[in-house]
């Protein structure tokens, strides 16, 4: 069948100048890139402090952090050298990040997170630990990593599983719902949860991909999406810092049905506000730009 004219962004690292086997390729150099910056910030992190276990300071969480904010670089740097892609293309098909919206999806997404907040307080939904443990003794300093970086840290994530990874299904598969259930499944892998051990867990964060990936397909970009996992992750631990649970939140490994329902709502209502405002602000979710650079003068593409 002839290629979707223009295309949307599921489709944007797909192009003539670069084989389509080579988004594998990218995949796994994102991947190799990602674990080497990793193990260096987590081994530096390490050397000079290390948490004692079952806990996570301010450091750890700042290590954290950092090592999936290379995420977006790797990303970016392995779409436009090794496949060819127009710069930008991996924010967005206008091929630049639509800050304004952005702020308006980040908007959205925190009241709602402070909504199911106080849903989850009022109805005695069980969280993460146990909360008793009163403020963490770091708690000013779990703030503020996680008000500078846990955004960053966000992006990075969205970047990687539903920006270039998501162009790479793309690349070879036509189908955006076959692109988004692929990546799905590959974040839900990445954190750890697997059904068998966990469905609540796994059904919490699948749900998350889900919406998420299918934000990114319908808006054209990844501002809803950063947006939503920013703010989600920005609340939790900016309460867990004042819960003294930081630790039981950043290595969960399950949880309760309840708080898993609250989460799914919250994430749905999410993705309807989301496209609400993307139909009303008419935001484009097709790619009329190139999308390759443009060859250096006296380059021929090959």
């Amino acid at each position: 069948m002839p290629e979707e004219l223009p295309p949307r962004y599921h489709r944007l690292l797909r192009n003539e100048v670069t084989p389509s086997g080579y988004v594998i390729l990218g995949a796994f150099t994102i991947f190799a890139g990602w674990i080497f910056t990793s193990l260096v910030i987590l081994s530096v992190q390490q050397a000079i402090r290390k948490d004692p276990e079952g806990t996570v300071s301010w450091f750890g969480l700042l290590a954290t952090n950092l090592s999936l904010i290379v995420l977006i670089p790797l990303s970016m740097l392995v779409a436009q050298k090794l496949n060819r892609q127009a710069p930008g293309l991996l924010s967005s098909v206008t091929a630049r990040l639509r800050w304004w919206w952005l702020g308006w999806f980040a908007l959205a997404a925190v009241l709602l997170e402070l909504l199911m907040l106080g849903v989850v307080k009022a109805g005695g939904v069980e969280l993460l630990g146990d909360g008793t443990g009163g403020i963490a003794p770091d708690a000013a300093a779990v703030i503020a990593v996680t008000l500078l970086t846990s955004t960053f840290q966000a992006a990075g994530e969205e970047y990687f599983f539903r920006g270039y990874l998501l162009q790479a299904v793309g690349a070879l598969v036509r189908s955006s719902v076959v692109a988004v259930l692929v990546t799905t499944v590959l974040f839900t892998m990445a954190h750890g949860i697997w059904p068998w051990e966990s469905p609540a867990l796994f059904l919490d964060r699948f749900a998350f991909g889900l919406v998420a990936g299918f934000l990114v397909v319908r808006t054209g970009g990844l501002e809803a999406a950063i947006a939503v996992h920013a703010a989600n992750n920005v609340v939790t631990f900016v309460y867990a810092a004042l819960t003294d649970s930081v630790g039981a939140s950043l290595g969960a490994d399950d949880a309760p049905w309840s708080l898993v329902a609250v989460d799914v709502a919250k994430f749905a209502a999410f993705g309807l506000v989301a496209l609400w405002l993307a139909r009303r602000a008419k935001l484009t979710a097709v790619c009329d730009l190139p999308l390759t650079a443009a060859p250096l003068p006296g380059r021929k593409l090959v």
